[in-house]
C-alpha cells in the first residue's frame, strides 16, 4: 500500500465520524441523556456554610425556612392562618430526622441542620436535627432542603411538600442523591 493511499484512508476514517457528529448536533438528532439526580442543581456557586479549617468535613442536609413566620415552626395547637408554612416546616424537619436516622453507618458523615433566625419550636421533637442562627438569606433556597457538600457549597435543592406521600418521595430522592454523592466523594472523610 502506498503512503498516499494510506494517508487518504486515515483521513477518511478520522473525518467521517467527525462529520457525522457535527451533523447530528447541527440537525438536532442528538437527544441529551436524562440526568440521574432528582434534585435541582444550583446554577451559581453559593457557599451556604463555612468551609472546615482542617479539610474533610461533613455533608449537610440543610432546611432554610421560607419566611420569618415559618422559622418558628409553630406547634399544632398554636397554628394560625399560616398553617401550610408550618406544616411544610414540620414536614422538612421530619424528612431531615428520618434521613439522618436512616443512614446507618454513614450517619457520622452527615449533619441535619436548620438555618433560621430563631430556633424552631418543633425541632424539640426531632433530636437529630440541629439549628444554626442565620438570618434568612438567599431567596432561591428559602423553603427548601439543600444538600451541602463538606466544603460548604450548596449543590442541590429540593422542594418540601406538605403532603406526606409527596414528602416521602422527596425524602427518597434526597437519600438517593446524597448516597451517590457520598460514594463519589474523594475528600477523604
Amino acid at each position: 500500500m502506498s503512503s498516499r493511499k494510506f494517508f487518504s484512508l486515515f483521513l477518511l476514517c478520522a473525518l467521517v465520524p467527525l462529520a457525522a457528529a457535527w451533523a447530528s448536533l447541527r440537525l438536532g438528532w442528538f437527544a441529551a441523556a436524562p440526568t440521574v439526580n432528582h434534585g435541582e442543581w444550583l446554577t451559581q456557586e453559593l457557599r451556604l456554610l463555612p468551609a472546615p479549617a482542617h479539610g474533610g468535613g461533613q455533608w449537610h442536609l440543610v432546611y432554610v425556612p421560607a419566611a420569618e413566620g415559618e422559622a418558628g415552626c409553630t406547634e399544632a395547637g398554636d397554628r394560625d392562618a399560616d398553617s401550610a408554612a408550618a406544616t411544610r416546616c414540620e414536614q422538612a424537619l421530619r424528612i431531615l430526622q428520618q434521613l439522618h436516622a436512616g443512614l446507618g453507618r454513614k450517619q457520622a458523615r452527615v449533619q441535619a441542620l436548620v438555618l433560621a433566625a430563631e430556633n424552631p419550636a418543633a425541632r424539640a421533637r426531632f433530636p437529630h436535627v440541629e439549628w444554626q442562627a442565620v438570618p434568612i438569606g438567599e431567596p432561591a433556597l428559602q423553603g427548601r432542603i439543600v444538600l451541602v457538600d463538606p466544603r460548604g457549597l450548596a449543590l442541590l435543592r429540593y422542594a418540601v411538600e406538605p403532603d406526606p406521600q409527596q414528602a416521602q418521595r422527596v425524602a427518597g430522592d434526597i437519600r438517593s442523591d446524597l448516597l451517590r454523592l457520598m460514594n463519589y466523594d474523594r475528600s477523604g472523610v
